[in-house]
């Protein structure tokens, strides 16, 4: 998945919790086409979060390219599970990636705690591809709001994202058939577990009204160890953008 992408799911637990109601909005999204691409894709990603009307405490949540129910266990701590969605990577999405084959898209499931107070938030995630081979990541974030008023937030956050040896080497990884097959003579490179990628992120959201509000982030994220290393990865830093419009009802 992207850096972006990533960057953008892992606020969906907190989003949920903070929210004080249900919400929808509309953001649009400018992401690297894979996680090391110099070519960038845009993309329209709708969010929302619905309390429950019947069950107290219960949240039912989508954002970026997850969803899930955040359960509030107390005034600071949610737990929920969550399903995910993992864009693939084409071998057409870079020139370097010519004749090493598709990645197919793929679901995942996991689930995340999350914790707040006041301006802090700290949230764990995990994820596990439906497709086998694929494996899983991990994402530790934190997030901070540097400015709280009535109309107008500013938070910053950080998300570190741990891959198993599966997904590391579905991301990152050539094995044999690939690099027989790749174009441009790519080598054999395995990719090991750790954490491939961190990102830096500054969101602002201005309300003009009890119901409207405006929505945009920007942020950077570089790939670490074996990621970084990859020889598909064309770029090891790049930045990402949001621009969105919300809705609270």
């Amino acid at each position: 998945m992207a850096l972006g992408l990533l960057a953008l799911a892992a606020g969906s637990a907190a989003h949920a919790q903070l929210a004080p109601g249900a919400s929808l909005n509309l953001d649009v999204v400018a992401t690297p086409r894979y996680a090391g691409a110099s070519a960038y894709r845009v993309l329209p990603l709708p969010s929302v979060v619905l309390p429950s009307g019947a069950i107290p405490r219960l949240t039912f949540f989508t954002e970026g390219l997850d969803g899930g129910a955040a359960w509030a266990l107390g005034p600071h701590l949610s737990v929920g599970p969550l399903i995910g969605f993992s864009i693939g990577r084409k071998q057409d999405d870079a020139t370097i990636l010519n004749g090493t084959g598709d990645l197919k898209n793929s679901f995942q499931y996991g689930a995340f705690v999350h914790w707040q107070a006041d301006r802090l938030g700290l949230n764990v995630k995990f994820l596990q591809s439906a497709r086998g081979g694929y494996g899983n990541q991990v994402t530790l974030g934190a997030s901070y709001a540097l400015l709280a008023l009535p109309r107008d937030r500013v938070t910053i956050s950080t998300d570190a994202v741990w891959s198993n040896g599966p997904a590391a080497q579905t991301d990152f990884g050539i094995d044999g058939a690939q690099a027989a097959g790749s174009l441009a003579h790519l080598p054999v490179y395995s990719a090991s577990s750790g954490f491939s990628n961190v990102d830096l992120r500054l969101a602002y959201e201005h309300r003009f009204d009890a119901h409207w509000s405006l929505r945009a982030s920007a942020g950077v994220g570089t790939l670490l160890g074996d990621a970084a290393d990859s020889p598909i990865v064309e770029r090891r830093t790049s930045v990402f953008g949001t621009l969105g419009v919300g809705y609270r009802f």
